[in-house]
């Protein structure tokens, strides 16, 4: 009877122990699996803004074009313009919308207060955008200070 006893004991030790493994084991296996996880999405991020340096050193010129473009009003400067867009866009750069909103800092740069609509925006002085759905460059505006022109 003793030695059943202790036979019983024992095995109830060990599968203690091994409930304790296989929960340890399914655990590190849930934490390796999560490790996986957020390496592929970290690698998906770096693939996704990669071009994001570079990218942001086009815009500048694309500023210049359009400026000229502003003053000559010339058809074939708005057809390489366009083609700058589409390129832009297929890269994952779109424009943020700032003309007449309500300022935002987080999309927008407030360069000047003039007189105007309270805390809306009068004036772009030069477009933001965004790369994917960060932001790549604000928008530089000028914001009404609520008094009337």
């Amino acid at each position: 009877m003793l030695s059943s006893k202790k036979t019983s004991s024992k095995t109830n030790h060990l599968q203690d122990q091994l409930r304790d493994l296989e929960n340890r084991f399914k655990r590190a296996l849930a934490d390796y699996q999560n490790l996986e996880k957020r390496h592929a999405s970290q690698k998906g991020d770096l693939i996704k803004f990669a071009n994001q340096g570079l990218l942001d050193k086009l815009l500048p010129l694309l500023d210049d074009l359009e400026r000229a473009q502003a003053h000559l009003q010339d058809s074939g400067l708005e057809l390489i313009i366009d083609q700058f867009h589409q390129l832009l866009i297929s890269e994952g750069v779109t424009p943020i919308i700032s003309d007449r909103q309500i300022f935002d800092p987080q999309t927008m740069d407030c360069a000047e207060v003039v007189p105007g609509p309270k805390n809306k925006v009068v004036t772009t002085l030069a477009k933001g955008y965004y790369h994917h759905d960060r932001v790549l460059r604000p928008a530089r505006v000028e914001v009404g200070s609520g008094q009337k022109k």
